[in-house]
């Protein structure tokens, strides 16, 4: 191997190999500061064969940007003041960009046989959303699905690292990846999940947490949210490092656990507000695969899309498939939506793999009416009515439900 710029040292990180898991070596820099990387790591099974270029047409893979640092805080934290040098607030993490470039080990494995041995620009689009922790994901995960050493695109023998595009739409119009445009109608809808009985139900079985909380924390803690947010926060301190208050051993994660995955159920709990979320992802995934159907797809050698985005895109995303369970998405968390065709009968068909953590195996999905295998006619049939049907605008008018009023989180 190459001597890499600056001092090196090899960790060990599993990668998928459809189905199974095996062990390549990959380099890291070494570094001062907190250890944000877990010691544990997962047995490893024999290799198996990756994804079959007989059958895959087309993949689209989404992720979650890596670990990072916290975003928000609460009023009663004692690191209310911390910088988090040298990365900042919001960051990603130097343990995040082992993590990612990881991701892009396993991609590589997994793809082997469908994708071809060295970056070509039409093979691949890579998108961001409007956000520095997505666009340093995107480029760490690039980094480890094309290396350019022994390619015809390697330019530098000490840097096994190549410049890919990445295309980023602004926030105010993606309403893909990021999914933060405005949308007066979508917050009403929200506010309206929270007052609806059973969700009323859950938040008073839970009154004297949500008090604790309050109290131990400075917030307003009155809902599955705002929970959320504060369990973010330990975790993004407790990964960075920083020793928890007291306080939280009685809470965190175990009970805050249960309220805390549930905001992303709410995010995306009524057929409108997966139409308005999840929608138009799907409405775009759905046009990418008949596109390579009918062979409209441009340029026609395009084999993968990769995008980046946040813990509320997986969810959302896979809460339109209604194949979304209660739990909390991981960062680095990855969607793969495999588009095969059928050797013998010329059927396509879909297949969707869910992996929320890079140690662990990706676990292949079924959307509710299909079968694992779920054909394209069926899977459009199934999601008709979660295919927006007017402009993003138009699904967006307020009701005037809720009085402008809206929730803030993550």
């Amino acid at each position: 191997m190459r001597k890499y710029l600056g001092l090196l040292l090899s960790v060990s990180c599993v990668l998928i190999a459809h189905g199974g898991v095996m062990e390549i070596e990959v380099p890291q820099e070494v570094t001062e500061g907190p250890k944000d990387v877990s010691p544990n790591s997962v047995e490893t099974s024999p290799p198996k064969d990756s994804v079959s270029n007989s059958t895959l047409k087309l993949v689209h893979v989404l992720f979650r940007h890596g670990p990072r640092t916290p975003v928000s805080t609460y009023p009663n934290d004692p690191y209310i003041n911390e910088t988090y040098e040298p990365f900042g607030w919001g960051a990603l993490t130097n343990g995040a960009k082992v993590e990612l470039y990881k991701i892009g080990k396993q991609l590589r494995q997994r793809y082997k046989d469908f994708l071809p041995a060295y970056y070509q620009p039409d093979v691949i689009r890579a998108q961001s959303s409007e956000s520095p922790r997505t666009l340093m994901s995107m480029q760490m995960v690039l980094a480890g699905l094309f290396p350019p050493e022994n390619t015809p695109m390697e330019w530098n023998q000490l840097l096994n690292w190549q410049p890919i595009p990445i295309v980023m739409e602004p926030e105010a119009t993606d309403v893909r990846i990021r999914m933060k445009a405005p949308c007066p109608r979508y917050d009403e809808a929200v506010l309206e999940v929270i007052d609806l009985p059973e969700v009323k139900k859950l938040h008073a079985e839970n009154s004297d947490l949500l008090q604790e909380l309050t109290s131990r924390t400075g917030l307003n803690i009155t809902h599955a949210h705002d929970v959320t947010n504060v369990f973010i926060t330990l975790l993004c301190e407790q990964t960075f490092g920083l020793q928890l208050p007291s306080w939280t051993k009685d809470y965190f994660p175990e009970k805050m656990l249960p309220l805390a995955e549930k905001s992303y159920v709410y995010d995306a709990y009524t057929t409108e507000m997966r139409k308005m979320k999840g929608g138009f992802f799907v409405e775009l995934l759905l046009k990418q695969m008949h596109d390579r159907i009918s062979g409209e797809l441009q340029p026609a050698n395009r084999k993968m899309f990769l995008s980046c985005g946040h813990d509320w895109t997986i969810t959302n995303v896979l809460s339109a498939l209604n194949v979304w369970q209660a739990q909390m998405p991981r960062f680095s968390a990855l969607i793969a939506f495999e588009l095969h065709q059928n050797s013998q009968t010329g059927e396509y068909f879909l297949e969707i793999f869910f992996q929320n953590d890079p140690n662990e195996e990706p676990q292949q999905l079924q959307i509710p009416g299909c079968e694992k295998q779920c054909p394209i006619d069926k899977l459009i049939e199934l999601t008709k009515d979660i295919i927006p049907d007017a402009p993003y605008a138009e699904l967006c008018k307020a009701k005037g439900t809720q009085g402008g009023a809206k929730i803030s989180y993550h």
